[in-house]
């Protein structure tokens, strides 16, 4: 496909027709800066709720049941995101008919993959003794299953939105499609965070979360056909060729959900496990406040993903090195400046965010802090592997990293404590800096020294915007 063919997607979708580009990008930076804010939302209200009326054990006991069926959201990041791709490609050559094939292919594999996952998570659920491995004593052996079994199904209607929100990205209408899952995101937050507040238990929460996904769906099939009629569920255009074409991208991108994954929720199972659940409450309360700044990192990821592809199909290297140093600039300066903030004032915000009903490391706080200051050195460059399909290496060593990491805390934890999780994952932020640094200039065909002396140099931004604008003109 050429380069002209590949920058050629019209202004379509909720920016409108013959709308400039500029603007279109304006609104999907918006959408996509409303994630992480939807995200502090959530956290600021769910915590302290469930925290208040259910209290630390049983909210602890929770969020380790939710690790389990949060894994399996993750089988299909890859599919939905390698099929956005090629859905994308194929509409803007005016392809639509290869696009549904794509679409109806990758619908077709969520299916068998929810099906498969059922099957195993019914059979884990009632065969293995997951009470007594994860410790959960709040709970009924009843209401675990019930819980589980609904978490299932909330993880398999998560593959779905995955699948709509590349196909709304396909025809223009990326910032909208964004919007719509934000907004899902919030009511689920809310929905949950009210039924708790009226004394409902875990089954009734899980209840809550399904139904609310349930609906918005519902809400973004509708939008969908009023944007996209060509867009139809089924099989009748799938092909077993396209999912074998597809197959290779989507194993190397899901090493990095498979990344988080096991850095996320990998760590609290593990402390979970070797401390118990107040533990995993304290902990993930704690990190949860010191990612809020790491946000930062994944909005200027997003917003410069489809800059940097757009450049490299030109092979303006210029403009590419200059906008990496810059995102891999403003990430450091806007973290360092976020991390310093909640070094000051972090315990004050703890206490007031818990109502004082977890105790504050201070010390484990700054490690966590840490973490996100090493983040802030290597996430805004990985985007320059990933807009150009060569993320592989990357990938992998992020998961095998992650990986490490869990498995040195729980070796670790009965003698250091909840600071051998925050240690263990700095080590693998720190190793990833140089890595993926140089897979980076690589790729740009830059050098150390040309990077460094960028990155150190503060920008005329307006001057800078207006290169900006001229290089992609």
């Amino acid at each position: 496909m050429s380069t002209e063919a590949v920058l050629s997607i019209p202004d379509s979708g909720p920016v409108g027709p013959g709308t400039p580009k500029a603007r279109r990008l304006l609104f999907g930076l918006g959408a996509t800066a409303l994630s992480p804010l939807v995200t502090v939302v959530a956290q600021v209200v769910s915590v302290p709720v469930f925290l208040h009326y259910w209290g630390p054990r049983l909210y602890g006991e929770w969020l380790l049941l939710s690790t389990i069926p949060w894994y399996l959201s993750l089988s299909d990041v890859g599919f939905g995101s390698v099929a956005g791709n090629e859905m994308t490609m194929r509409v803007a050559v005016g392809d639509r008919e290869g696009a549904l094939r794509s679409f109806q292919s990758a619908w077709v594999m969520v299916v068998l993959i929810s099906a498969a996952l059922t099957v195993g998570v019914v059979a884990v659920t009632f065969t293995l003794p997951l009470g007594r491995w994860l410790k959960v004593q709040t709970m009924t052996a009843a209401t675990l299953h019930g819980v589980m079994l609904l978490l299932t199904v909330y993880a398999l209607e998560a593959l779905q939105s995955t699948l709509l929100t590349s196909a709304f990205r396909c025809d223009g209408n990326y910032a909208l499609g964004t919007l719509l899952l934000n907004l899902i995101r919030l009511f689920e937050a809310l929905g949950s965070a009210l039924a708790a507040a009226c004394s409902a238990g875990p089954l009734i929460v899980a209840a809550v979360l399904v139904a609310i996904r349930w609906v918005g769906l519902a809400l973004m099939v509708v939008l969908l056909r009023s944007r996209s009629p060509w867009i139809c569920w089924g099989m009748r255009h799938a092909r077993a060729a396209c999912v074998r074409q597809m197959a290779g991208p989507v194993i190397a991108f899901m090493a990095f959900p498979f990344g988080n994954a096991l850095s996320i929720q990998g760590m609290l199972a593990a402390v979970g496990i070797v401390l118990g659940p107040l533990a995993v409450t304290g902990f993930s309360t704690m990190r949860t406040l010191a990612r809020s700044a790491f946000m930062i990192l994944e909005t200027i990821k997003q917003t410069i993903w489809p800059e940097l592809s757009a450049a490299f199909a030109l092979e303006n290297w210029a403009y590419a090195r200059k906008l990496h140093a810059r995102a891999c600039q403003g990430s450091f300066v806007a973290c360092a400046a976020a991390v310093s903030f909640l070094g000051v004032f972090g315990d004050r915000i703890y206490r007031l965010w818990t109502h004082g009903q977890l105790p504050f490391d201070r010390a484990l706080f700054r490690a966590l802090l840490l973490v996100v200051l090493a983040d802030s050195l290597w996430y805004a460059s990985s985007a320059t592997s990933i807009a150009c399909n060569l993320h592989q290496k990357v990938a992998v060593a992020y998961a095998a990293g992650s990986a490490a990491s869990v498995v040195v805390a729980y070796l670790a934890l009965p003698s250091l404590g909840l600071m051998a999780a925050a240690l263990a994952l700095l080590l693998v932020d720190v190793a990833m800096i140089p890595y993926v640094l140089q897979s980076s200039l690589s790729i740009l065909q830059d050098t150390p020294r040309t990077f460094l002396r960028e990155f150190w140099h503060l920008p005329n931004w307006r001057t800078f915007s207006e290169r900006m604008v001229t290089s992609r003109q």
